[in-house]
């Protein structure tokens, strides 16, 4: 595995314009020009898959956390405009995401397998929480494309 590209993105369900109202679709205007230009970056270095750590997904107590679900799903609204909604899959790399796991077990690493619904399948579907959705949004959706994911939560 090569890191091609590594960021730190907004997380703010106000920053994607369809959740977002008059008001706040100003006032984040800057957030989302800066994130735009994180997704054509994403975009240029084609990865196979985009780990991401988000501060808001599952929280294990005294662990890191590692998605090993097959797929992550959700819908989010808007924060200011709670009629507003966008959906959003990804195909998760359940073996990578393992990879990662016995790493981090090898190095005594507090790290954990976490999964959702089943084991495998399509019903392993961790549910995607902001942090996760809305850099995943500009990264995927208005970018087209469809590397796979492995979400990383922290302690």
């Amino acid at each position: 595995m090569t890191l091609t590209y590594a960021c730190i993105a907004p997380h703010g369900s106000d920053v994607i314009p369809e959740l977002s109202n008059k008001r706040t679709l100003r006032s984040f205007e800057e957030t989302r020009k800066g994130i735009l230009a994180v997704a054509r970056e994403v975009k240029r270095a084609r990865p196979d898959t985009i780990i991401i750590a988000s501060p808001h997904n599952l929280r294990v107590h005294q662990h890191i956390a590692i998605v090993t679900a097959e797929n992550s799903s959700g819908t989010l609204r808007g924060w200011n405009a709670p009629e507003k909604r966008a959906s959003l899959k990804a195909k998760c790399n359940p073996s990578l995401a393992k990879e990662l796991l016995a790493v981090g077990n090898r190095r005594r690493l507090p790290v954990v397998g976490v999964n959702y619904g089943t084991f495998e399948g399509s019903n392993s579907d961790m549910a995607m929480d902001w942090g996760t959705f809305v850099p995943l949004w500009f990264f995927m959706h208005e970018n087209r494309i469809r590397p796979k994911i492995v979400i990383v939560t922290p302690s």
